[in-house]
């Protein structure tokens, strides 16, 4: 019997993989940095009305997070930045895999935390309530079927979506209306939230131009910015770049006028 024969459909199954789309085989790498500020004094926190358990949750000084400015440098807080495709993204090689710790939405102090929160497809998400009374979940994917839940105390739900999501999906609790949080939900893990000095960082891209969307809760995308005095080129949100071979693209700092940002709250 020939030893040959059986070696070709291992030669077509290794060449079908090569030909993938988003394969990373011969792919080079570089990276995206950026601050996004806010163009104005920042404004003052502005408290929730709490009225349900207000023994409980009233305690807690809790503020509007649908605007968050830093003090002193302006930073401007929870802008979402992803790499949008409608083909295959090819992953680095040391993002193929999910990290060890599952993400966690904690239901804790009466508010969602974090305020913003990123995974993707596949990944286990953790629901907990860290607090003495009663939360739920009412989370509004659109790719895949919507759920509301009540989550118990020392007992996490946990979900997995299908389908990525192409906006920012919205996190409610039903039991206390001012409590709200945003799930990126994505087949890739090319996204940042801007933390608390408006900074964001996005490593080991794939080598290439690709479009990047800004998006922030109060407007949707992000509809203006300007850098160094001149306006950014985003088009609902999106901003093509190209990103170098061992490189770092640094956007610089993008500022944001306070009216690019007086949307509806969502």
């Amino acid at each position: 019997m020939s030893l040959i024969k059986p070696v070709w459909p291992v030669l077509a199954a290794m060449a079908f993989l090569i030909l993938q789309p988003g394969s990373s085989r011969g792919q080079e790498w570089g990276s995206l940095k950026g601050r996004i500020s806010y163009g104005d004094a920042a404004p003052a926190a502005v408290p929730l009305d709490i009225e349900r358990d207000a023994d409980v949750c009233g305690k807690n000084g809790l503020v509007d997070e649908s605007l968050v400015v830093h003090p002193e440098n302006r930073g401007l807080r929870y802008v979402a930045v992803w790499l949008e495709s409608k083909t295959p993204v090819p992953v680095h090689p040391e993002l193929v895999n999910f990290p060890a710790d599952s993400p966690v939405l904690n239901n804790i102090n009466c508010r969602f935390e974090p305020h913003m929160l990123t995974l993707r497809t596949g990944q286990i998400l953790q629901l907990k309530n860290s607090d003495p009374v009663a939360h739920n979940a009412a989370v509004y994917v659109r790719r895949t079927t919507p759920f509301s839940e009540v989550i118990p105390q020392n007992a996490p739900v946990e979900k997995r979506f299908a389908k990525a999501e192409n906006l920012p999906t919205r996190v409610d609790c039903s039991i206390h209306a001012w409590m709200k949080a945003w799930l990126i939900i994505l087949d890739h893990p090319y996204v940042a939230i801007t933390d608390e000095d408006g900074r964001f960082e996005i490593n080991n891209l794939p080598q290439g131009e690709w479009n990047f969307r800004f998006w922030h809760e109060r407007p949707g995308y992000l509809p203006g910015a300007s850098q160094d005095g001149k306006q950014v080129p985003l088009t609902k949100g999106t901003w093509a770049v190209t990103i170098g071979a061992s490189k770092t693209l640094d956007l610089g700092e993008l500022t944001v006028a306070p009216e690019q940002l007086a949307g509806k709250k969502r």
